[in-house]
């Protein structure tokens, strides 16, 4: 199978258009993963998505919570996880964490996914942000 690969520079205002162009050409997308270092724009980057997704009033890190739970008017869920701080893959299976994944009518993005990346199997984004500096970033992705 051959996954292509996409790339932008990007500014903050750019954001809702970005978002828009990733969640169009890629329809059946279960799972977002983000990646990037600290103050790259994942959480910032995450919640645009969401916004896009028709997800309405406040939304917040799930830094100190690991996942955040959010639906549309539509009854889309969405899981929003920031694995930063869980050790490993068996933390996040022994939490549960593992049944938000691939859910009916749901979609779960995912900040820094290196530990779980062998449970996702198919229709995946991966998404990487990259600090150009205070007001631009660099994005690629490739989605299966």
């Amino acid at each position: 199978m051959v996954t292509e690969k996409y790339e932008l520079i990007f500014g903050v205002e750019d954001l809702p258009k970005v978002a828009q162009t990733i969640l169009k050409s890629h329809q059946n997308i279960q799972v977002i993963t983000l990646q990037g270092t600290l103050g790259a724009g994942k959480t910032t980057f995450a919640i645009e998505l969401l916004k896009q997704l028709g997800v309405r009033g406040e939304m917040q890190s799930p830094t100190y919570t690991y996942v955040q739970l959010y639906k549309n008017d539509e009854g889309q869920n969405f899981y929003h996880f920031d694995l930063y701080r869980l050790p490993d893959k068996d933390a996040f299976l022994f939490a549960g964490f593992d049944e938000f994944l691939y859910q009916p009518n749901s979609l779960t993005l995912i900040e820094w996914p290196e530990i779980v990346v062998s449970l996702l199997d198919r229709n995946v984004c991966t998404i990487q942000l990259d600090y150009v500096d205070d007001v631009t970033r660099k994005i690629s992705w490739s989605c299966r």
